[in-house]
């Protein structure tokens, strides 16, 4: 055999050996762009479209007690909620004054619990409360969240309703449990902004 011949037999087996490593290289690149059983991004519960009315920029007034049984006094207080962290959950904040009290200001977050079929919102605020209720759901035009929070070194049952309104504007009564009664902690109205 010539030099040539040998040449070209080395050539040619080289590139045969070559060929299968190659090929499953780029087979395991290809995994590695797209790994077997990877996870599609989650979507939110389609219950969640059911809270889509408490979006935007709302102005509430009404009356509001500073502690259970508290005498009611004027309150006015704004409202921001919006869908968030990508649909899962409903957040928001609210701002609230009252004629001769600090101001008060909170934050809430709601979701659907699929395991347990029921609403969850999340309460906290800048005098130390916090609570955590449910509801089932909008039951006609009212919703009702009722669960436990506390006050300082007290818990207490809690009730929040929510109530859809004919012209658009949202009623609100929160409530606390109180030695077996209820006593009424708010009572507003709140107006959705022109801009939303």
């Amino acid at each position: 055999m010539s030099a040539r011949s040998i040449t070209a037999v080395l050539v040619a087996a080289a590139f045969a050996a070559v060929a299968p490593y190659a090929s499953a290289q780029a087979a395991a690149d290809k995994k590695m762009d797209k790994p077997a059983g990877a996870m599609a991004q989650p979507k939110p519960a389609a219950e969640m479209s059911n809270l889509k009315f408490f979006d935007g920029s709302w102005s509430c007034s009404g009356d509001g007690a500073m502690e259970p049984g508290g005498p009611m006094m004027k309150m006015n207080s704004s409202v921001k909620s919006q869908s968030d962290l990508g649909g899962f959950w409903q957040s928001g904040t609210v701002k609230g004054t009252t004629p001769g009290m600090p101001p008060f200001e909170g934050m809430f977050h709601m979701t659907w619990d699929a395991a347990a079929r029921q609403y969850v919102m999340l309460w906290v605020d800048n005098m130390g409360a916090w609570s955590q209720t449910r509801a089932s759901g909008w039951t006609g035009d009212k919703m009702v969240f009722s669960g436990e929070g506390q006050m300082g070194d007290q818990k207490m049952a809690m009730r929040d309703t929510f109530t859809r309104k004919a012209d658009g504007n949202l009623g609100h009564t929160g409530e606390m449990q109180v030695k077996g009664q209820w006593m009424k902690m708010m009572d507003e109205t709140c107006r959705k902004s022109a801009a939303n």
